[in-house]
């Protein structure tokens, strides 16, 4: 029976993750917009801001990351069937480190640059301010890695997990899988994942604020690596992927029920339990819509198509250039005698336009290919595309701040 099987078919094509992570990372231009709108910290901020953003950006900041980070954990889980162990280290290292140093010394130089002016820094120019980017680590000081943290805990994750992960190939363990895989098809099975989440909501979530700087970060990383490993264990079992799609409906009630009360219960009676039951809350909210996402992905949007394999390749070009683009633009835009609703706009589909523009420049040339994590263009006959879930962690990335 197919719920009895610890892994999907070996050719599987998983287009309804390709499709969720292409539409989690456009939201990511309309995400980031927001953030200058809605009068949450942010690199530039609009004034005045925009309350009425909060809603819409708050339910997304719920999922939207953990999202990503289970269907990275899904892709590993493919790509460990083709390479050993070496081969996989040193596909990250290109496809992940390349990219990220580069992006921390010349794609994200632009952010700290207008962030400082618009505090008042007189520097003439971008070169006049780039010697300051190295002296010291942002916020006291320059240098930062910015949006591009969610490669940097990736990398992280993914060479550190694979003491974990290798002997889960294992025959012994595959038998454990096959009836963890049953036992995942049972009506509400999957809803006990959220506990740990849940847990670390409540133990690690009040005592270490959200740095993202891999150091004194423990919440975001314990929180984060448990959903990539989600990802790994449970993305490749027939059983969690049968009760995603049956039991979508169920979990959609549940997310909007968690949801509603998270973000309209008194604040005053969180107050009296510490914000205990909130951050309870969040856990639970988080994995009912990550299961709303699968479920729905799974029924509706696993087909193929010309414009999916072209937002394969551009995903993480534009993952790594729009927050640049986004700053740039803003410094420029929010002076302007507008309504917050046009300068949204004007930034959100200006970002769009002037990233595809680099997208394109960036794809025709190897070398730019290359420090933008994208595979060299081979000549000749055109062979068959692999399946987007077993190409590399890269071609999965694309994430920011939010």
């Amino acid at each position: 029976m197919s719920s009895s099987l610890p892994l999907l078919a070996p050719a599987a094509r998983c287009y309804d993750l390709d499709w969720l992570r292409v539409l989690a990372f456009g939201l990511l231009i309309f995400y980031h917009t927001g953030m200058v709108f809605v009068g949450w910290k942010f690199h530039l901020m609009s004034q005045p801001s925009s309350p009425m953003l909060e809603l819409p950006m708050e339910f997304l900041n719920q999922w939207r990351m953990p999202l990503l980070f289970v269907i990275s954990g899904v892709g590993i889980s493919f790509a460990l069937r083709h390479r050993t162990a070496g081969q996989f280290v040193g596909e990250r290292l290109q496809r992940l480190l390349l990219p990220l140093a580069f992006g921390m010394v010349v794609v994200v130089v632009p952010q700290v640059y207008y962030e400082r002016l618009s505090q008042g820094a007189t520097y003439t120019s971008l070169l006049d301010f780039y010697p300051h980017y190295f002296e010291g680590t942002y916020p006291k000081g320059n240098f930062t890695w910015n949006h591009l943290w969610f490669i940097a805990y990736l990398l992280v994750f993914s060479l550190i997990s694979l003491p974990i992960l290798l002997p889960l190939r294992r025959p012994a363990a595959q038998a454990v899988l096959a009836k963890l895989s049953q036992w995942l098809s049972r009506p509400g099975a999957v809803l006990l994942w959220a506990l740990p989440l849940i847990l670390l909501q409540l133990v690690l979530r009040p005592y270490w604020p959200d740095h993202r700087n891999l150091i004194s970060d423990w919440f975001n990383f314990a929180f984060y690596l448990t959903l990539f490993l989600y990802g790994y264990v449970l993305g490749s079992l027939n059983g969690f992927w049968q009760a995603a799609e049956r039991q979508r409906y169920l979990f959609l009630a549940l997310g909007l029920l968690a949801f509603s009360f998270y973000y309209w219960a008194d604040d005053y009676y969180y107050a009296q339990v510490g914000g205990a039951i909130k951050r309870a809350v969040q856990g639970f909210n988080c994995w009912c819509w990550i299961l709303v996402c699968l479920g729905f992905g799974r029924r509706h949007l696993n087909r193929n198509s010309r414009l999916l394999q072209a937002a394969n390749e551009a995903v993480y070009p534009f993952y790594i250039l729009h927050q640049t683009v986004l700053i740039t633009l803003a410094f420029y835009v929010l002076p302007w005698p507008a309504t917050n609703g046009a300068k949204f706009l004007m930034l959100s589909l200006g970002t769009l336009g002037f990233t595809l523009l680099l997208y394109l420049i960036i794809r025709r040339f190897a070398v730019l290919r290359v420090l933008f994590g994208l595979k060299l263009q081979h000549s000749g006959r055109k062979t068959t595309p692999v399946p987007a879930v077993t190409r590399s962690l890269s071609k999965e990335v694309a994430a920011s701040n939010g």
